[in-house]
């Protein structure tokens, strides 16, 4: 007979508040090779993605073609002339802010779209499209923000523009993933690089190369930089989701053990 089974047992709540250290802990990480092949295979799986990085682009292309239409048709209908000028600056600027913001939602839906397909689902543009929706203005004012911060930050000797560039550059994924906005999306996206700078780094690096080499190959350089714009997407949208559970927790996590 045991012994052991005569002693008094300590009361055990099913309660219990787990560090949420000990949490993320237990939670794997993928090296940084694991990640630029997961994001190949979701690409090669899901082709549909590149869709949303076209959207600009055809809207770039028709939006000239209908400026340089219109500005032909005013400048037969009314002549040269101060109006003309006028008509056709602030054509191309409200053509500039149209696309801007085009190339901003297109961003949002391709993280959706990455997101899903990590999950194990099939990306779908609908789908993807229906839940990023209420996020789209978040997104479309947090871009603004961080865009005219670092074109300050550039403005200023560059290197203040280059640090604030890696800095917010997972700012799209803080709105998208976690919902955040505003200057919370880009506090976020600064603690998500300084936790995980040296990953962080690697990726942005990786990015940089790739949009630098590809346009220099002959013929094909526009076609092949296009197609990569999703590849780019994947790869730092990957990092976010498999790194974010690493990030130093506030509070402590309370578990219910049943």
């Amino acid at each position: 007979m045991d012994s052991s089974s005569n002693l008094p047992q300590p009361a055990f709540d099913s309660s219990v508040v787990i560090p949420a250290e000990e949490k993320t802990e237990a939670k794997g990480k993928m090296t940084i090779g694991e990640i630029l092949s997961k994001a190949f295979e979701i690409y090669k799986k899901n082709p549909i993605i590149i869709v949303p990085s076209l959207i600009p682009m055809v809207a770039l292309i028709l939006g000239l073609m209908i400026l340089f239409a219109s500005f032909i048709g005013m400048a037969a209908l009314i002549g040269a002339g101060g109006f003309l000028a006028f008509f056709a600056i602030a054509g191309l600027f409200l053509f500039i802010i149209i696309l801007i913001i085009l190339f901003f939602m297109a961003a949002g839906l391709t993280i959706e779209m990455i997101r899903e397909a990590l999950a194990g689902n099939k990306a779908d543009l609908n789908i993807a499209w229906e839940t990023s929706k209420p996020k789209m203005k978040p997104l479309i004012l947090t871009s603004i923000q961080a865009g005219i911060l670092t074109a300050l930050g550039y403005v200023l000797f560059i290197i203040p523009g280059l640090i604030l560039s890696v800095i917010f550059y997972f700012m799209a994924q803080a709105v998208m993933i976690d919902g955040k906005s505003g200057t919370l999306a880009l506090k976020t996206s600064y603690a998500f690089v300084k936790y995980n700078l040296g990953d962080s780094l690697t990726i942005i690096l990786i990015a940089v190369a790739i949009s630098f080499v590809l346009p220099m190959i002959p013929y094909l350089g526009f076609l092949l930089s296009l197609l990569a714009i999703p590849y780019l997407y994947a790869i730092a949208t990957l990092l976010y989701i498999d790194r974010s559970v690493s990030l130093p927790p506030k509070t402590e996590t309370k578990v219910d053990i049943s």
